[in-house]
């Protein structure tokens, strides 16, 4: 498992890529904030989590499937992963900032990463107005 990449994953690449092409700025695994979310934009104090579905343990995905072996071990492994993230999300939530998780399978294809990360843009336009119409009071 030292092995496995943590940080600078393909799908983080795609979305720090599709951000940044469209004018987004972000910080990217930022550690004053719990969990040291994948990226971070401060202007709309918003975080994003790229999560890996089967590390991650993304609901009704086929992508998430628990390995057969060494069930007890694995098991044990994601379902803490998943509290983790649960316990991350109210801390940072707690702080006033907004979440968004995006899912590898919601980017593996090109046509469900188009869906997907338009859907990003247009949450991030909606944070924007808010920030815009907060800034003008």
């Amino acid at each position: 498992m030292s092995r496995v990449s943590q940080k600078h994953t393909e799908p983080e690449i795609i979305v720090r890529r599709f951000l940044f092409l469209n004018g987004f700025r972000y910080r990217i695994n930022y550690k004053k904030l719990p969990g040291s979310p994948d990226i971070v934009l401060p202007k709309f104090k918003t975080v994003i989590f790229v999560h890996g579905c089967f590390w991650h343990g993304h609901k009704n995905c086929k992508l998430a499937k628990r390995p057969s072996t060494n069930t007890s071990y694995w098991y044990k492994k994601i379902d803490e992963n998943i509290k983790r993230d649960k316990r991350k999300a109210k801390e940072i939530n707690k702080l006033g900032w907004k979440i968004l998780t995006i899912w590898q399978c919601q980017i593996q294809s090109k046509i469900k990463s188009e869906k997907r990360l338009s859907l990003l843009l247009k949450q991030l336009r909606e944070y924007s107005n808010k920030v815009k119409a907060y800034e003008k009071i």
